[in-house]
């Protein structure tokens, strides 16, 4: 069998109830399906996704083909679903650093910490995507990934541009003080380990001082 022998079928949904046994019969499969895709995640991380046959996620998960049908679809289902893992806690975390309205360096700081913070959680999921993302381009469902990614990435270039705005920060190209910002902390799962001799706060501190240090004005 080859990784890409994996056959799409109708997702099944826990059996139907009414009030709190409804409401937990549900949360029990949202529990086992994000426990599911953590599981592939590591198993994609390690061998690759092509690579990766429905032998091998059956064996990471306990499941049966047929129970591995009751949460995914397809492999790019899981990796959509991988994707959606990690960025919807981020993103969830960059709204509120924006909503507390900081200071651009605090903010930015707030920023690098919830993106490190996010690796540091989800570090197969990030991996995986970042290097399977053209896979799922295709997907009809790749506009709602370019979309949320884009959303995170306006909150950092709106704390950018206040900060240069303050005269706090100095760059020539905000697209590309954007993209360095987020190009040194988006390589860190290719080397960072949990249990390493820094930890991902002081990891998200030190890239913070680099950063900063090369786009703070004279004066500041």
């Amino acid at each position: 069998m080859v990784g890409t022998d994996f056959h799409p079928l109708p997702q099944l949904m826990p059996m139907a109830t009414t009030g709190p046994a409804r409401e937990g019969s549900r949360r029990r499969y949202e529990e086992r399906r994000d426990q599911v895709i953590d599981q592939a995640a590591a198993v994609f991380a390690r061998q690759g996704y092509d690579a990766t046959t429905i032998d091998d996620l059956v064996a990471a998960t306990g499941l049966q083909r047929g129970g591995l049908y009751h949460y995914i679809g397809g492999k790019q289902d899981l990796l959509i679903a991988i994707h959606e893992r990690f960025l919807a806690p981020l993103l969830e975390q960059a709204r509120a650093i924006a909503a507390e309205e900081l200071e651009p360096e605090p903010a930015l700081r707030a920023l690098a910490y919830a993106l490190m913070d996010n690796i540091h959680r989800y570090r197969d999921q990030v991996t995986v995507f970042f290097h399977e993302w053209r896979t799922i381009e295709g997907d009809e469902r790749w506009a709602d990934v370019r979309r949320e990614r884009r959303e995170f990435e306006t909150i950092i270039g709106d704390v950018l541009e206040r900060g240069r705005a303050a005269g706090q920060f100095e760059f020539a190209d905000s697209r590309i003080a954007l993209l360095g910002f987020l190009g040194m902390i988006n390589y860190a799962p290719q080397w960072y380990e949990p249990r390493g001799r820094m930890s991902h706060q002081a990891i998200a501190e030190q890239f913070c001082d680099i950063f900063l240090r090369g786009i703070a004005t004279h004066g500041s």
